[in-house]
């Protein structure tokens, strides 16, 4: 018991800063937590634990326990903690920021691994004038502002461009301590430069919730960009490897494989199983698919009949994922879909359509935007595409109506019973004329309220729960068993694969009025 009362004793004295003598005052750190507006027993907490200034720069959250261990002084611990966190050159600072910073970016644009793993550098005044002179750009800026003691618009993200470059070049991670260190040199080299036009730890004027400032968007921007295209390549080297594995595959793993895809032939259970050896059994299907010359896919599915199954599109995605290495993504179709919703109608509105029943689908839109459903309008975000970005010339020199690639996108029917007259019909006539049946959306019911979602190819046959879904499965059917899209919809198909999927698939991809739509996309996303 006396050991307790002589425990209290001592922490209500570290808290008392009456008792602080004038030798152990340290006048900044008490200026700063003044500052902050905090309660003097934190300044007389850490000056009873030896916390000088320059000690609070690099306390971390086990040494702000270790100085707040007792209950009572929880709230100031808190309280403490929450201004180190804004606090540029606080650890905590970094710590949070950067998580915070990743939390925000983690549906659009990671920094990649590489750039994490880096050492940092020492940001002095010193390197600042040695990437200026080094740099073609940075001469421009001081050259211009030798002249006109500031600096413009041009310039100040031509400043900001080569810091950011200096890092990219030399695969540094750009931590947003480096950044306020960074805007604070721009500002003392440039007066009347400020820092906050070139890092802004929390843009509250402009209600954001993450940084701001010409250094972090460009580096952010960059960043994303170089990203994407080692992404890519990464992609296209790991496709080209699965090919030639599979090619080259040693005759005893041929026998073992065939073992496995005998067994997968005749089981329908147990899935988790299935699963399994379907993965296993990847580079086998894929050679067999190769070798494949039928365009209706009749051989490779009646060799690998799981496919045709109910949930077969289940393993469509797990061939996907093998092929294009999707762990590397940072985004899916189901990611981006809502922000690329808002942006498309924007876009839809100010495009000159001229397409009567596209025109009224807009106006729905415009109408009823919350009362519709979700299926509803991503239908009709899909089908006014067409008469925005208009039917090109299919190989045979025909140009399709906008009409016809909607329907051969996704055709509506009223019931399902002739649902699958349509469906009868539509295989019986493609049979006859020789011709591959490719991928394509049907949907039940009415414009207004659809009940279901079917794709279907000549032997393929799944019933999804959205239409969202059933284009990922069309874009997953054509790169996993090598299935044509329409000619007639190849613009909107090449749209979806390079937009959401980040793979160029087809020759039209170079079509102006589809560049002129990712031009405005991309443009939204920044």
């Amino acid at each position: 018991m006396d050991s307790e009362k002589v425990e209290i004793i001592i922490d209500d004295i570290i808290a008392d800063e009456g008792l602080i003598s004038d030798a152990d005052e340290i006048p900044e750190l008490r200026d700063m937590i003044d500052s902050w507006i905090l309660s003097p027993a934190i300044y007389a907490i850490l000056v009873g634990h030896g916390i000088t200034l320059e000690y609070l720069k690099i306390l971390d959250e086990k040494a702000l326990n270790d100085i707040s261990s007792v209950s009572k002084w929880t709230g100031h611990k808190h309280a403490l903690r929450r201004k180190l966190m804004i606090w540029p050159d606080s650890v905590l600072f970094h710590e949070s920021t950067i998580r915070n910073d990743e939390e925000v970016e983690s549906c659009s644009s990671a920094v990649p691994a590489y750039l994490k793993l880096a050492n940092s550098v020492s940001v002095t005044t010193g390197l600042l004038e040695d990437i200026l002179v080094r740099n073609e750009k940075g001469k421009i800026v001081c050259k211009y502002y030798k002249s006109h003691q500031y600096l413009d618009n041009v310039n100040r993200r031509a400043l900001s461009h080569t810091v950011v470059d200096y890092y990219i070049a030399n695969q540094l991670h750009f931590t947003l301590p480096d950044m306020a260190k960074f805007a604070k040199l721009i500002s003392l080299r440039f007066p009347p430069e400020i820092a906050e036009t070139y890092y802004n730890p929390r843009d509250i004027s402009a209600n954001k919730k993450h940084p701001s400032g010409l250094l972090y968007d460009r580096f952010h921007n960059r960043s994303k960009k170089d990203l994407g295209k080692r992404i890519r390549d990464k992609v296209a080297d790991h496709i080209s490897n699965v090919k030639s594995s599979a090619l080259e595959l040693p005759d005893k793993e041929i026998e073992r494989l065939s073992t496995v895809k005998n067994w997968l032939r005749n089981n329908i259970a147990p899935e988790e199983r299935i699963r399994q050896h379907w993965a296993e059994s990847f580079l086998l299907r894929f050679r067999n698919i190769q070798q494949d010359k039928n365009s209706d896919k009749r051989t490779i599915l009646n060799d690998w009949p799981r496919i045709t199954d109910e949930n077969g599109y289940l393993l469509i995605d797990t061939d996907f994922n093998h092929l294009y290495n999707t762990s590397e993504r940072l985004e899916t179709v189901f990611d981006c879909w809502e922000r690329f919703a808002v942006d498309f109608i924007d876009y839809a509105r100010i495009s000159n359509i001229k397409d009567h029943y596209s025109i009224q689908l807009l106006d729905t839109l415009s109408e009823s935007y919350i009362l519709i459903s979700q299926d509803t309008r991503d239908y009709i975000l899909c089908t006014i595409f067409h008469a925005i970005v208009k039917p090109s010339r299919t190989s045979a020199r025909k140009l399709p109506t906008i009409v016809q690639a909607q329907n051969d996108v996704c055709c509506i029917i009223d019931t399902y019973e002739e649902y699958r007259e349509a469906l009868i019909s539509i295989r019986k006539e493609h049979e006859s004329a020789n011709i591959q049946l490719s991928p394509r959306i049907y949907a039940i019911g009415h414009t207004q309220s659809l009940d279901s979602f079917y794709v279907v190819t000549q032997f393929l046959e799944y019933k999804l729960p959205t239409f969202l879904r059933c284009l990922d499965v069309v874009v997953k059917l054509k790169f996993v068993l090598d299935f044509e899209f329409p000619e007639s919809c190849e613009l909107f198909w090449c749209f979806i694969c390079q937009f959401f999927y980040d793979i160029n698939s087809s020759r039209k991809s170079k079509n102006s009025q589809l560049l002129q739509l990712l031009a405005f996309l991309k443009a939204r996303q920044k």
